[in-house]
């Protein structure tokens, strides 16, 4: 029996059998109104609303309030570069699509798909705070919303 034989036997000797997953009573928020809720973080995000698109226009499934995240589900034959290259996205989202929460997220998020949640334009800072806006993504993020003004 090799080494690595021997740390699964253990693990599966010392370990119980069945393990209980723990559940949690949480009461999700909910907004009165999930559009203005979510304009209101893609602001404090540094996204912002536009009547006017860029020249990359990407269709969300879907939007978030709680976190101003919307939700691309991406076609598997097309280049997921596009997040990552274009200086300026536009994000084209249908105002009945805004959910209260994450929690409705991850009852629409299909689990066989690539998709991904963007909200305002990328943002990474270094160990000494310094902010580099633009660095694994777009530099400006907006929204159009379909159905808004």
């Amino acid at each position: 029996m090799n080494s690595r034989d021997k740390i699964i036997q253990n693990i599966k000797k010392h370990s119980p059998t069945k393990i209980k997953r723990e559940t949690f009573k949480l009461q999700p928020t909910t907004y009165e109104n999930p559009l203005e809720t979510f304009i209101q973080n893609l602001k404090q995000a540094g996204g912002d609303i536009t009547q006017k698109p860029s020249s990359i226009v990407i269709k969300a499934e879907f939007a978030v309030a709680e976190n101003a995240a919307v939700y691309i589900n991406h076609p598997k034959d097309e280049d997921r570069r596009i997040y990552s290259f274009y200086e300026e996205i536009t994000i084209l989202l249908d105002k009945n699509s805004i959910l209260n929460n994450m929690h409705e997220a991850y009852e629409r998020v299909k689990i066989d798909e690539f998709g991904i949640f963007l909200s305002g334009p990328s943002k990474t800072a270094d160990i000494e705070q310094s902010l580099v806006i633009g660095a694994h993504g777009a530099k400006r993020l907006s929204v159009l919303i379909k159905g808004h003004l």
